[in-house]
């Protein structure tokens, strides 16, 4: 019973699954597949049907029509084995390109709406492998699974063939496969397993090497390419060593499975010749038939282990991309769904407690906080106070572990999440661009803008007089990353992406920190006006660039420890006197 139950689990597989949820969809092109190789199958059989007539009606009654029969009924399933295997082939390319391409949109689209969460504890360089490298063996599941299901009929219409003939024979023939079976069971345990090491670690590598080739101004400044040559040949090597074990594996299947076939073979000779020559039980055509059959049985099934390795190996690499499917997607909505109203009049944080799913500390604890309508929050604190994680909240980046966030008195769990996140803008410190031009960057969060609201927000963010200057204008390239703009022009067009779709919420990542003086006036400027008549949340390092802020909150530890307007905090000679003395060389 337990035998059969790992036959079972061998196959019963989350790709192979995905793959025929996926399949159903083409149901009648599969229907074609089987047909077509059904046809394919039974025309390669008949050549061990003919040859008995051939060695007892032509060979040994010299019947010459019965020879002209044969050869036309094996020029005519020949026509038609190629033909309908041909159709076959072309059938299953075409529903497995298909679903591979379908499943590649529906895990892309997945990624999409995964949270924030899940790409800050997966490496990105992991999750391309899988997109690309994993998906593309992912297809190869299907070709596997229609080659093995073609030779399965091959084989199946042959022992059809071997069991009319004489029984007693085919029995001995199936004598050694259980150990086949036993062998094929064995390796592919062996297979899959190791097929698994070796992708996790081609994955770890092809993260590795987006993380340097990212970083490469970084190792170039410490005058590290040495150092990172070094790590990429460790790496490299147990990658080689990964691979190389798998494939040895693989390579023990065949040999193993040719001798004992060939032994299975002898054995039908033997008892066969007995048969013929002193029992006198089976004619020579029988013999030969028999013989022929188990002979066109031999490469089929040899064919259908080699492909068994093959879906084996396989398999892993599919795994890793259909496990994407079981991360949880964000939830558009908790609870009873509530339209957002037009206006946001004020935003409450009421006892919120939040903490990382992998961290046993809390990272925001008990944080209380009323904001009203259009005032100017300032987040400030040391690194790894909060700050990033209590603004992060406000979009449902992340979600409250105990507490509530209300807009306009509701929990914004309640609201549908794309119609929330409209509210809100958000201007990074490292302004990302997407490849494309400047207009496309600046459109980019507002469907159906025209050129003149892309000005306008240019115009708004400071942005408009250097864009006028370039060559295309507003049809101008940035380059990956924004690589062809300055740090403050990336910064600019950052902030005219947050001002087209008008946002009634926007939070600021210090946007200034990292830019020269005549930058930070420009991109500060165009950061007043982004900030009027809107509720903002800045993140500050530089506490002069804060000092109008209508709200104040000096986070340490998790918790907001003082709270108020600059020069009331001044006065209270607390921590935020204390970071001000130190910016401005107090102390």
């Amino acid at each position: 019973m337990s035998d059969m139950k790992q036959k079972f689990i061998m196959y019963n597989n989350k790709s192979l699954k995905t793959f025929f949820k996926y399949s159903l969809r083409y149901k009648w092109t599969m229907v074609g597949v089987v047909f077509m190789s059904t046809l394919s199958s039974a025309m390669a059989a008949v050549p061990a049907w003919l040859i008995k007539y051939f060695v007892n009606d032509v060979l040994v009654k010299q019947n010459v029509d019965v020879m002209v029969y044969i050869l036309v009924a094996i020029l005519v399933t020949t026509v038609i084995k190629v033909s309908s295997g041909y159709l076959a082939s072309i059938f299953s390319s075409y529903v497995t390109e298909t679903i591979k391409r379908d499943i590649k949109m529906d895990i892309f689209s997945h990624l999409q709406k995964l949270s924030i969460y899940y790409y800050k504890k997966n490496k990105l360089g992991d999750l391309m492998a899988r997109l690309s490298g994993d998906s593309n063996i992912l297809g190869q599941v299907g070709f596997h699974i229609f080659d093995m299901f073609k030779e399965f009929l091959a084989v199946l219409a042959l022992t059809v063939r071997l069991f009319q003939v004489d029984i007693m024979l085919s029995l001995t023939s199936l004598i050694i496969m259980p150990i086949l079976i036993s062998t094929v069971r064995k390796y592919t345990k062996k297979i899959r397993k190791s097929g698994r090491v070796r992708q996790d670690i081609t994955g770890a590598v092809t993260a590795f090497i987006q993380e340097t080739l990212s970083g490469i101004y970084v190792i170039k400044s410490f005058n590290s390419e040495e150092k990172i040559i070094d790590k990429y040949k460790i790496i490299s090597k147990e990658e080689f060593e990964k691979s190389y074990k798998s494939r040895k594996i693989k390579a023990i299947v065949n040999p193993i499975n040719e001798i004992i076939t060939t032994v299975m073979i002898l054995l039908v000779t033997a008892y066969g010749g007995y048969q013929v020559m002193i029992a006198k039980t089976t004619t020579y055509g029988e013999l030969v038939s028999f013989v022929t059959a188990l002979g066109l049985m031999h490469q089929p099934l040899k064919r259908l282990i080699s492909k068994n390795n093959d879906l084996q190996e396989a398999l892993p690499s599919a795994d890793r991309i259909i496990e994407i499917f079981d991360e949880k997607i964000e939830e558009d909505h908790i609870g009873q769904l509530i339209s957002a109203s037009d206006k946001v009049n004020n935003i409450e944080f009421k006892n919120v407690y939040f903490k990382y799913e992998d961290s046993t500390i809390p990272t925001l604890n008990n944080i209380n906080v009323n904001i009203k309508s259009g005032e100017v929050v300032a987040l400030v604190g040391k690194s790894g106070s909060g700050k990033t994680t209590l603004v992060n909240l406000i979009p449902r980046f992340y979600a409250a572990t105990n507490g509530e966030i209300l807009v306009n008195n509701v929990n914004i769990q309640n609201y549908s999440l794309r119609e929330y996140r409209n509210y809100i803008g958000v201007v990074p410190q490292e302004s990302f661009l997407f490849s494309g031009t400047i207009a496309e960057n600046i459109s980019f969060g507002k469907k159906g803008t025209d050129i003149s609201d892309i000005e306008m927000a240019a115009k708004m963010a400071n942005a408009y007089d250097f864009i006028m200057e370039l060559p295309n204008k507003f049809d101008t390239e940035v380059g990956e990353r924004g690589t062809f703009l300055s740090g403050g022009q990336k910064q600019r067009i950052a902030i005219a992406r947050a001002l087209i779709s008008d946002p009634q919420i926007m939070i600021l990542d210090e946007a200034t920190s990292s830019l020269d003086t005549e930058s930070e006036k420009l991109v500060q400027d165009a950061l007043d006006k982004l900030m009027k008549n809107r509720t903002t949340f800045v993140i500050a390092h530089r506490l002069s660039t804060i000092i109008n802020a209508d709200v104040i909150l000096v986070m340490k530890d998790g918790e907001i420890k003082e709270i108020g307007k600059h020069k009331d905090l001044i006065n209270k000679n607390g921590l935020y006197k204390y970071y001000y003395d130190i910016q401005f060389n107090n102390l």
